[in-house]
């Protein structure tokens, strides 16, 4: 036995398995763990030069694994000085005036982009026109994205910068919305959209790196020690340059492991950049797409008409004849696919897919993944864990939409108003998806939402908004346990993107990505699980972030 370069000791150290903490000990060298003793005997690998780190009653847990992100396109919403939040507009015209007052003290700022507008908030929830952007600001493109990050209301200089006209057809993934007469009304869905924010963030090199590497700083403090960086990236179309120099400088404190979209898969190439970046903080995962919208804007994909919109049931994002061609021969090539399913009709269809290439070529232990699953028909919920698809899901959105309130008429929120109660008890089932055994990754999304780790824990096992409501939690019986949610943040999110072998536990061989709390999450109260604070971020063995 030799000496560890680091010993870490403490009373609650939970393993990522989802057994209760214990106290004990882990033993570091080089970038892995090489031992984890429960009760006494840690001390035994503490030498003259050992560094060792005494935890008390602080809990030690695997280092966060965010299981969805856009961290390129977020990298840059959390600059002020590129862009402003609009979640604290009340009216249509108090996100213009927003967006006019930003314009204005940024006056070199070549794009106006404002985010995170929540239209479900006010009164009158008519989204701006083009008409109602330019009659307040019209020398300077603006974009005003909302908090779906799939729809965007937009001027006519922003129009004309990107190159679309009345005569312009919507893409296969997304609607240019036109009026009665064929003009255009400045409001782009889901693919349709993403042309501005591609367009927005196409800064210098100089700037990509500091704002990467600004983000990155920020995750190391939140015990972020992996993500999965899924399409649409919003940003640069190959962000692997970057992350590179930042290996190469010592700021990449992060694994990211990236999920292109299915739409540019060639197999050849494809497979030489999956041998490229196979296994070091780098790697290329599978693939992702999005074949439905969002139920606010009434495009996420039902299988029965929105309650609060009898006349639509959503559509697909993408023509699905088209995509399940795309999805069988991705499966074929053994490539593991994420597809973002929101509506309980996406939710099926996809899994039509998948149960399609396990019959076409067996099973192949792929980590296919469903992403948000908000809601699911019961009858749907055993297939996840027979066809083996992992599900990902981000509880903060739920959250999030839980601020809509009492909707009257027994409804609370703004989920349950658009699908109405019977489905509302299949929204985000996590509990029902568990039992059912299906592999639960956690997420945020973000920049959906924050990447706070604790938020979407609290929203896992409260089901409750940050002040507390609904009293006793939103549909209760979908709670899920502080060790079901821990789990599904570490080796949830690992196992999904196929990484298990080294990522998600504390077990001797295992990477050495290990972060440490201010308080015991397992004593914790709600509130005070918001609260929780990361002291220090361990990754590849080396301590990053100390607080």
């Amino acid at each position: 036995m030799s000496n560890a370069a680091m010993v870490i000791r403490g009373n609650a150290i939970f393993d990522g398995t989802g057994a209760k903490p214990f106290a004990g000990g882990i033993a570091v060298e080089g970038k892995r763990i090489a031992a984890v003793v429960k009760g006494e005997g840690i001390d035994r690998y503490i030498g003259p030069d050992t560094r060792v780190i005494d935890c008390g009653d602080r809990l030690v847990m695997p280092g966060f694994n965010d299981g969805h992100t856009h961290i390129t396109q977020g990298a840059f919403l959390e600059d002020p000085d590129f862009s402003f939040c609009l979640l604290e507009s009340g009216s249509r015209e108090e996100a213009i005036q927003m967006a006019k007052e930003y314009g204005d003290s940024h006056p070199d700022n070549e794009w106006v982009f404002g985010y995170m507008m929540n239209n479900l908030l006010w009164k009158d929830q008519t989204l701006p026109t083009c008409h109602d952007i330019d009659r307040v600001i019209s020398d300077r493109p603006v974009v005003l994205q909302l908090a779906d990050m799939h729809t965007v209301a937009v001027n006519t200089c922003a129009i004309e910068k990107i190159g679309i006209t009345k005569d312009t057809k919507s893409p296969a993934d997304g609607v240019i919305e036109k009026d009665e007469k064929g003009e255009l009304t400045g409001r782009f869905y889901d693919g349709a959209s993403f042309a501005f924010t591609d367009a927005i963030c196409s800064p210098s090199d100089e700037v990509y790196m500091q704002i990467y590497e600004n983000l990155f700083d920020k995750m190391k403090k939140l015990g972020i020690t992996s993500c999965s960086l899924v399409a649409p990236y919003g940003a640069h179309d190959d962000p692997l340059p970057y992350f590179e120099k930042m290996e190469e400088k010592g700021t990449l404190t992060s694994r990211v492991m990236m999920y292109p979209n299915i739409a540019e898969y060639e197999k050849e190439s494809f497979a030489a950049l999956q041998k490229k970046y196979a296994d070091g903080k780098l790697r290329i995962r599978g693939l992702k797409q999005l074949i439905d919208g969002v139920t606010s804007v009434f495009t996420a994909y039902l299988l029965e008409p929105y309650t609060n919109d009898p006349g639509t049931c959503g559509a697909t994002s993408v023509d699905m004849k088209e995509f399940k061609k795309q999805a069988l021969e991705a499966i074929k090539d053994g490539v593991p696919l994420r597809i973002h399913t929101i509506g309980d009709r996406a939710v099926r269809e996809m899994l039509d897919i998948f149960e399609e290439g396990e019959r076409l070529y067996g099973k192949q232990n792929l980590r296919h993944v469903q992403e948000h699953l908000e809601t699911i028909h019961p009858e749907d919920i055993p297939r996840f864990a027979k066809l083996g698809i992992c599900g990902c899901m981000q509880p903060w959105h739920m959250l999030f939409d839980l601020e809509g309130g009492d909707k009257g008429n027994g409804l609370y929120g703004d989920k349950e108003a658009a699908v109405g109660s019977q489905r509302a008890k299949h929204s985000w089932p996590m509990r029902e998806l568990l039992d059912a055994g299906m592999v639960l990754s956690l997420g945020s999304d973000f920049p959906v939402v924050g990447l706070e780790p604790m938020c979407e824990i609290y929203g896992a096992v409260t089901r409750q908004t940050f002040d507390g409501k609904p009293e006793g939690g939103w549909y209760p019986g979908q709670r899920i346990t502080m060790e079901e949610a821990l789990k599904a943040y570490t080796w949830g999110s690992a196992y999904a993107e196929g990484c298990e072998q080294d990522l998600g536990t504390l077990a001797e061989g295992m990477l050495a990505d290990i972060i440490v709390l201010d308080k015991n999450l397992f004593e914790a109260k709600p509130q005070e699980i918001l609260d929780t604070k990361v002291v220090t971020t361990i990754m590849d063995g080396q301590v990053v972030y100390e607080a």
